[in-house]
This record gives C-alpha cells, structure tokens and sequence, in this order.
C-alpha cells in the first residue's frame, strides 16, 4: 500500500491498526504492516512501490501517525 494512499483512506476511518516488524531480509531494518476493516493486511509502501524500511522505529512512528493511527504493536 503506497504511502500517500494509506494517508487518504486513513481519512476515512478505514485502518484497524499497524504493526512494527523486523524485516526479515535486513535484521537491522523494521517495516509497517497495515490492518484495515476487512482485517486485510497490507506493507507500507513508497511511491514506487518499495516497502517502506527503516533502522529508526521513530521515523515508521511518524508515518503511521500520518495515515490517521496513534497506536502500533511492535513485534521483535
């Protein structure tokens, strides 16, 4: 799911939650894993359709805020 979409059907209401999960190709990275109503999950994308990694989990934080959600599980 590309991030400025995520944004816009955050507006809607549409999002159960997010998770915070270590990418398993890069141990040092995190990604988002988005829940909407239908309980479908989705990876936080960019504009080119690449997930979205980080090794900081502030910086995901401030995505998923952006999309509308103030709680996100972190797995290890």
């Amino acid at each position: 799911m590309k991030l400025q979409q995520a944004i816009e059907l955050g507006k809607e209401g549409r999002w159960l939650g997010a998770q915070v999960r270590v990418n398993p190709g890069s141990r040092g990275h995190w990604f988002v894993m988005l829940q909407d109503t239908r309980h479908k999950s989705f990876v936080l994308a960019d504009e080119e359709d690449q997930p979205i990694t980080c090794e900081d989990i502030n910086v995901l934080a401030r995505h998923i805020r952006s999309i509308g959600l103030k709680e996100f599980t972190v797995f290890l």
